[in-house]
């Protein structure tokens, strides 16, 4: 049986903040999307 890591809540928010940090480095504003391995959306932001 195959075993995948599952993505929590705490990383998709660190991962957010990363490519938030980004996209202010570039002056656009971005939505930003998490999803699992499934393609299941674990968090989505959107800057203004």
């Amino acid at each position: 049986m195959l075993s995948l890591p599952t993505l929590s809540l705490a990383d998709a928010k660190r991962v957010i903040a990363a490519a938030e940090a980004e996209s202010s480095t570039q002056g656009q504003p971005s939505n930003i999307a998490v999803v699992d391995a499934g393609g299941n959306l674990v968090a989505h932001v959107r800057m203004d």
